[in-house]
């Protein structure tokens, strides 16, 4: 029961605070009397005074739409522009240098072949162009020897107990295939590279679309700054103000 009545309380004293609280909003947004703030005989000229007040704001509302709306028009076109020449320079940018390419086969941990180079895991990352490689055999190991264009051999000796020969036969196949495709492969993405920089020149040059977006952000900033509405609303506003205060004796703020 006691609980119930200090619940009752609680939401009495809640209820009566924000009843002050709205009165207290109403009293500054209408300054003088009572009867000036909540009369009904007053009733238009507090609406007056509100729609004064709602013009002013609707009107700056209106006008920082539409220039952010120029802005964001301006940013868009922008990155749009920068993201296109982004774009083909990383297109270019694969084609003057490929990588590696795909991974194709790997031999157990030891090596992995790729499109256009063969890794060695504990090593280096050979291309496979002017690569070659050779395998031979003992009754527990298989030898395979790489030898880049310097001339600089290498070689890799793999126990057959964890790499089967028949593994490390289709292996070097594998590589021989790869290394006969990767000429051709090359060329054909070396063709490529004129027309990836004449399309590189061409998306960095047309800047249509963020030029017309800069000058349209241009043309609403300049007229944004001679536009009326505001300074309008405000003298509206104003007057609302001057004709309260002749009325009440207070001005709003």
């Amino acid at each position: 029961m006691a609980e119930s009545v200090w619940t009752m309380l609680f939401w009495s004293i809640v209820a009566v605070l924000a009843a002050v609280a709205i009165v207290a909003w109403r009293r500054s947004l209408y300054p003088g009397t009572w009867r000036h703030a909540f009369d009904p005989r007053h009733s238009p000229e507090r609406q007056k005074l509100h729609t004064a007040r709602w013009n002013l704001r609707r009107a700056e509302q209106n006008v920082a739409t539409e220039q952010k709306r120029a802005h964001s028009a301006a940013a868009d076109a922008a990155n749009e522009h920068e993201a296109r020449v982004r774009n083909a320079e990383l297109h270019l940018a694969a084609l003057r240098a490929p990588g590696r390419g795909a991974l194709l086969h790997s031999l157990g941990d030891r090596l992995d072949l790729y499109e256009h180079a063969l890794r060695v895991r504990t090593g280096a990352t050979h291309p496979l162009l002017g690569l070659t490689i050779d395998d031979q055999y003992s009754p527990a190991e298989a030898y395979i020897y790489l030898t880049p264009p310097d001339g600089q051999r290498e070689l890799l000796t793999l126990a057959l107990e964890s790499t089967p020969q028949a593994d490390v036969r289709a292996f070097v196949v594998h590589v021989h295939n790869a290394i006969a495709s990767t000429g051709p492969a090359l060329k054909q993405l070396q063709a490529l590279i004129p027309e990836a920089e004449a399309e590189l020149r061409r998306v960095t040059a047309d800047t249509r679309d963020r030029r017309q977006a800069e000058q349209n952000l241009q043309q609403v900033t300049a007229r944004l700054k001679n536009d009326l509405r505001i300074p309008q609303a405000r003298r509206e506003l104003n007057a609302a103000y001057d004709r309260w205060h002749q009325l009440t004796g207070r001005r709003p703020g």
